[in-house]
């Protein structure tokens, strides 16, 4: 009799943490169970973290939790770039937040609170490049316009009559 008891309440408990979890997660279970079976091992703790960021995708959180190695400063810097994600300003280049938080896990390791607004700028302007280590690097030489001086193919024209 208390197997019976204790399986029954193991059954109840279980249906409420699913249910809490359906409450919790905007993902299926099957895109839960999907996300958590590539992630890195050292990246499950922040699972719950980017769950909560709003504009982030299924397709995002399983990149980030799968490729990037993340820590607490590198998830402050995702959260900030996903806030000031402005589809109005790609929409031009035909970048999606995707796309913006794919060049932000790219470059994680040389962006910080400080530059993100630059790497913003750059990566409106360089939608062909993910790699944007140079450019951090030395952001005014990527924020300037070149200047191009007129050359022409010939030096002197002789005319005749």
């Amino acid at each position: 009799m208390k197997f019976l008891a204790f399986i029954k309440q193991l059954f109840e408990q279980t249906i409420n943490i699913e249910n809490s979890i359906k409450n919790n997660f905007r993902f299926s279970q099957k895109e839960m169970s999907e996300i958590l079976s590539i992630a890195k091992q050292n990246n499950l703790k922040y699972f719950k973290t980017l769950t909560k960021m709003q504009n982030l995708k299924y397709f995002d959180i399983s990149y980030l939790l799968s490729q990037v190695d993340l820590n607490d400063e590198k998830i402050e810097i995702i959260k900030k770039a996903q806030e000031m994600f402005n589809s109005e300003e790609f929409k031009l280049n035909g970048q999606t937040q995707s796309d913006f938080i794919f060049r932000v896990a790219a470059n994680l390791d040389y962006l910080s609170l400080d530059n993100l607004e630059v790497f913003k700028e750059v990566a409106k302007c360089k939608n062909e490049i993910y790699d944007f280590k140079n450019a951090l690097q030395n952001p005014n030489s990527y924020l300037k316009r070149k200047e191009y001086k007129l050359n022409y193919a010939f030096e002197k024209v002789y005319y005749e009559n």
